[in-house]
């Protein structure tokens, strides 16, 4: 057997290989965040801007995800905050610090109920246990539920003197104030927590009606008032938001899949030891939550705790298993290692408990076999947990896909380069005008990146491209697998003149290296010569035609244009126009452009397109953007020469941009040139 200062030893020596495979590639294992994560850091997000609710329902956030206890984003709103980094680093801290918190009061409970090498063995359990690692690793409010189901029995065992003879001069304030703040604080984390806290109420009841050695009832009651005082804001709001309560969730999905319960316990005991849970997010797919021979000397000491249920210090655990064995394993998805979270310290404690019975059951002459045996146990563990981790799982297409990995690598590349060199991002779909609302593939871009005040450009590349400082250099990020394709040919004759960088760790045709400063200085220049444009007639006088760069009001100046189409157009034909664009200043945020097909200068529009493809309030002064608009023409009209114009304006009513020359105002519309229309000829 192992001496407290042995076994002391060897718990710090486990617990930093668990710190290191906690750690190891936190940001990059796999890369991204899998739709779960995603939720609760957008409900945190919430909660950062000042939304702190005890309940949260993520769809009044627009979020599509079952309700939310409050105190989970709130936690991790706060230690984001103190760290200075709320990005993909700094957001998976909070469950790591908690696992490893876990672990080591999971030895200090085990030790001190059973002895150290019971301690030991649950600690190194859970060390190298794969789904005990992920839980540290992901940002969830599972995460949090080792670490309370452990401290719930400490404080239990401590307060109750489960692994000691109570003494009645003993102070006991503080472990049972702890208690009563644990099981109050603990309905805000999960609704799991209703079954920790009916199996404490259990095994407290059954130690006064058994007639055991417990505190002056007035411990009990001071724990229970803390209890209410801390829960009672959970309970009112419960009341008003029944739909919302942590109580109707407690066995969420297991009425609807209507599983026998013997079932459900066939299910669930087969994923511990045969076959585990096959989601990509949770595990590797299939991979039983311990092996056979881990699974084996547990049910030893489920065996042991059973035969002695009448002493606290096995009822304890015993009656936590029952409980928290309901909420996992009553599941329409069972088994479903995401409800075995709180189970695994229970389930460590029990195997510390068998394996130090077997130990002693072996005479002296036999020992040294037992050591042998679980090292290499605990090595075959190890090595299998760490090629699965690192190896095996991340390099599954559907762990990559869950995990959204190919914009979890473009936010690695970019935390690395975009501090650097000015970066372009691509995003189809780029304004919402409905809604204003970001695009969720740059929602979880910024979710993802640790830097979070990169300056970058927006466009949406399909139809418009930013040179940045005028082309002398910059980076064009595409977050769509197929987005490149997509990128109209106009514009993908200028990306053809940068490279195309596909280097490990990054993401096929995601990032264009590009500096075009001198090609795109020769067509602005040409522009002189083949694209004059003309100021409207009523303000035209004598000098009607003007050479680019024109400047506009709001800092935007005209630089050039193309009509792509060669040729008379048929009625339903569609212009494409193409025009180039420099920022000379603050511009706008709510600047769009126009583009006009007019019969007669003087009359209205037969068609016309309004858009903007670029982000404005991401463009910085030289920046030069380049903007495709299409102009469907009617089916109907007639035949005929008719005049293109364009101009700006901003859409929040502030009318349109006066076109400058010399500073002074000369209209608000430039004309471009003319098309023709002309009827089809009958083949």
């Amino acid at each position: 057997m192992l001496s407290s200062r042995v076994g002391f030893a060897v718990a710090a020596l486990l617990l930093l290989l668990a710190a290191g495979l906690r750690l190891w590639q936190i940001t990059t294992l796999p890369e991204g965040l899998h739709q779960e994560e995603i939720n609760d850091l957008l409900i945190t997000e919430a909660a950062r801007q000042g939304r702190i609710e005890v309940l949260y329902d993520p769809t009044r956030l627009g979020i599509d995800a079952t309700p939310r206890e409050g105190l989970y984003p709130v936690i991790l709103a706060a230690v984001t905050s103190l760290t200075g980094s709320s990005g993909i680093l700094g957001s998976h801290l909070l469950s790591v610090w908690v696992n490893l918190l876990a672990l080591a009061m999971v030895y200090a409970l085990v030790s001190r109920l059973y002895s150290p090498l019971a301690g030991v063995a649950a600690l190194g359990l859970l060390t190298v246990n794969m789904w005990h690692i992920l839980g540290g690793r992901e940002i969830s409010r599972e995460a949090l539920l080792p670490a309370l189901v452990t401290a719930v029995m400490l404080m239990l065992a401590r307060g109750l003197s489960l692994y000691r003879e109570y003494h009645a001069r003993l102070p006991l304030t503080t472990p049972f104030a702890a208690l009563g703040l644990l099981l109050g604080l603990g309905f805000y984390i999960h609704p799991t927590h209703f079954m920790i806290v009916l199996a404490s109420m259990v095994l407290i009841a059954y130690m006064i009606l058994a007639r055991k050695p417990v505190p002056h009832r007035n411990y009990l009651t001071f724990s229970l008032l803390i209890m209410i005082i801390v829960a009672m804001p959970y309970v009112i709001s419960s009341l008003r938001l029944p739909e919302l309560a942590g109580s109707g969730r407690v066995f969420e999905g297991y009425q609807a899949a209507q599983t026998p319960p013997l079932e459900a316990l066939v299910r669930g005991l087969n994923g511990i030891l045969f076959r585990g849970d096959t989601s990509p997010v949770r595990n590797l797919p299939g991979r039983p939550l311990l092996d056979l021979v881990s699974g084996l000397i547990l049910l030893t000491g489920i065996l042991v705790a059973l035969r002695d249920w009448r002493k606290p210090r096995h009822l304890l655990p015993l009656l936590m298993l029952t409980a928290l064995l309901l909420p996992a394993f009553l599941k329409a998805d069972n088994p479903n290692f995401q409800g075995y979270l709180a189970l695994l310290p229970v389930l460590a404690l029990f195997f510390g408990l068998g394996l130090s019975t077997l130990v002693v059951s072996f005479r002296k002459n036999g020992l040294r076999l037992v050591w042998l045996a679980l090292l290499a146990g605990a090595v075959f563990n190890l090595v299998w947990t760490g090629r699965d981790l690192f190896t095996v799982w991340p390099e599954l297409e559907a762990v990559q896909t869950a995990y959204h990995t190919r914009i979890g690598q473009i936010a690695h590349y970019l935390d690395q380069t975009a501090g650097d060199v000015p970066t372009v991002v691509c995003v189809p779909g780029l304004r919402e005008p409905e809604t204003g609302a970001m695009p969720d593939n740059l929602v979880l871009l910024y979710l993802m990146l640790n830097r979070q005040n990169i300056p970058f450009r927006f466009a949406d590349c399909g139809t418009g491209l930013v040179f940045a400082g005028g082309g002398a250099g910059e980076q064009v990020i595409f977050l769509e697998p197929d987005a490149l394709d997509k990128v109209h040919p106009y514009l993908q004759t200028w990306l053809a003149q940068g490279e195309i960088i596909n280097q490990p760790g990054i993401p096929r045709d995601a990032v264009v290296r590009l500096n075009v400063e001198q090609v795109l200085a020769d067509r602005v220049g040409a522009f002189t010569t083949t694209a004059p444009a003309q100021f409207a007639p009523e303000v035209a006088g004598d000098d009607s035609m003007v050479l680019p760069p024109v400047a506009f009001g709001g800092n935007v100046a005209f630089l050039g244009y193309e009509l792509l189409e060669k040729g008379a157009y048929p009625p339903g034909g569609i212009v494409t126009a193409v025009t180039y664009w420099r920022v000379d200043g603050e511009t706008p945020p709510d600047l769009q452009f126009f583009t006009h097909i007019l019969a007669d200068p003087g009359a209205a529009p037969v068609a016309q397109t309004d858009t903007v493809s670029v982000s404005v309030p991401s463009l910085q002064d030289r920046d030069v953007f380049i903007q495709v608009t299409f102009i469907p023409l009617p089916e109907s009209l007639p035949a005929g020469e008719y005049r293109v114009s364009i101009g700006a304006y901003q859409t929040g009513g502030e009318g349109r941009m006066p076109v400058l020359q010399d500073g002074q105002p000369r209209g608000d519309r430039l004309f471009l040139g003319s098309i023709q229309v002309a009827q089809e000829q009958d083949s």
